[in-house]
């Protein structure tokens, strides 16, 4: 079995918002450190997240529930959590979810 690390990176971030790089599987093994890094901003003040999903390859109900969380506490705090880049196959598994009416997704990827 081979461990595929899952990278959250900031790429920039300013006082009121922050854009959020993930790469590799998304998965229960790394769910909390992924919704750290983005509860962190929130934490700081920041109430916009862009968070780019064009370098996941892979995500299972865990993953789709920290970014479901990760949204709701952005809501929480009045902001907006924006999910971009995201391959044909993750909007797929986020719909076939149920969560395309939960989580704006950017399709234009």
């Amino acid at each position: 079995m081979t461990l595929v690390q899952t990278l959250a990176r900031t790429t920039s971030h300013d006082a009121w918002r922050a854009a959020v790089a993930l790469e590799g599987e998304l998965d229960i093994a790394n769910a909390d450190e992924v919704r750290a890094v983005l509860v962190d901003h929130l934490d700081a003040g920041r109430r916009v997240l862009r968070v780019d999903a064009s370098g996941v390859t892979f995500a299972d109900a865990a993953a789709l529930g920290m970014l479901v969380d990760a949204h709701q506490r952005c809501r929480e705090r009045h902001g907006t959590m924006i999910l971009v880049g995201s391959s044909a196959r993750l909007r797929r598994t986020i719909a076939l979810a149920g969560l395309d009416t939960v989580l704006l997704v950017d399709t234009a990827a």
